[in-house]
């Protein structure tokens, strides 16, 4: 099995920074060494410029939490902010 390597676009860093700047400021459901975790794994993929295949898995699953996460707020940034 090969781990190829995939390269960051402009849309892909766009929603790294989104999901890391989410994960300081707003994420509550994510335990905290879990969330140091991520951190340090998205600041090495900026870093390098590539992720591998099971990078990408644990970044699908930060960018369905952000999406739910997001839908269940929708509300509260609609009429608040």
């Amino acid at each position: 099995m090969y781990n190829n390597a995939t390269f960051v676009d402009k849309e892909q860093l766009k929603n790294l920074n989104k999901i890391d700047a989410w994960l300081i400021k707003d994420n509550t459901k994510i335990p905290q060494d879990v969330v140091m975790e991520c951190r340090t794994m998205i600041s090495k993929i900026l870093e390098k410029g590539h992720y591998y295949e099971s990078q990408a898995t644990v970044l699908n699953m930060l960018g369905d939490e952000y999406n739910q996460w997001r839908k269940s707020n929708r509300y509260f940034f609609r009429y608040y902010i």
